[in-house]
């Protein structure tokens, strides 16, 4: 996404410009999502989202106002855009309730992906060797949408790392596991199959620690790593309030660059 696509979406979440704008600012981010997953997507208009298997499914569902909480459990399609991703470094620790990509609407992604409790994900998982050059251990990833091959080439690059840099990689906590986010109870990412969580001893997780009040935020996981995931169209934990370091989940559309 752009630099004037997030200024003009940050203006909207604040109310700063009018209907014309904010309905251009989701028509930006509805291409951008039409173009990650080509093979499933056929288009948009200003409220339906259309499959090339020739379903319609709602973009808003009309709710204003959600509370973080309703967002995170609710989510329509339109509110999956609501805070855009920051690609590249962080310039400081994000701002409260800032969690870019946290927002998923369920039926988009169990249509996408299939329903892991009905057994629709694990037949479309395929075998990588993770950094075969370093660790080489088997993982499992969908194949749809080409996460696979995605996923592959950022082992490629992390494992031509310094040894030093590329240890925070591996040996990873997980890949597919059918089981809901563990503060929200809603469909977890690792239940499609996109997502990897990497070496524990190099991450850090804000539900691990004590979260009554403020978070304070954590992160141990090198930029280089990052970069590669992003670069693959992979967002990351550690750009949320909320973060979870280890957490890479492959969500082109957050990266599409216009």
């Amino acid at each position: 996404m752009t630099k004037v696509c997030v200024v003009v979406v940050l203006a909207l979440l604040a109310g700063e410009i009018p209907l014309l704008a904010q309905d251009n600012a989701l028509r930006i981010a509805l291409d951008s999502l039409v173009a990650a997953y080509p093979n499933a997507l056929a288009g948009h208009d200003d409220k339906v989202l259309h499959w090339r298997d020739g379903t319609a499914m709602p973009i808003s569902d009309g709710v204003e106002n959600k509370s973080f909480q309703d967002l995170l459990r609710h989510a329509s399609i339109a509110d999956q855009f609501r805070l855009p991703y920051p690609r590249g470094p962080l310039a400081k620790p994000p701002a409260v309730d800032a969690d870019p990509g946290r927002f998923r609407n369920t039926a988009l992604f169990t249509k996408m992906y299939g329903d892991c409790q009905k057994g629709d994900v694990s037949p479309r998982l395929v075998s990588l060797a993770w950094l075969p050059k370093t660790w080489g251990k088997t993982i499992g990833i969908t194949s749809i949408n080409g996460a696979d091959a995605q996923l592959r080439a950022v082992s490629a690059e992390i494992d031509a790392l310094p040894d030093t840099i590329k240890r925070a990689a591996y040996p990873i906590a997980g890949t597919y596991n059918c089981r809901a986010v563990a503060d929200t109870g809603q469909p977890s990412p690792h239940g499609y199959g996109i997502a990897i969580d990497l070496n524990t001893g190099f991450s850090d997780y804000w539900y691990w620690r004590p979260h009554h009040g403020a978070i304070v935020y954590r992160n141990r996981m090198p930029q280089a790593i990052v970069a590669i995931f992003e670069k693959h169209g992979f967002i990351w934990g550690g750009k949320w309030y909320h973060f979870d370091t280890m957490h890479f989940e492959f969500r082109p559309e957050l990266l599409v660059a216009k």
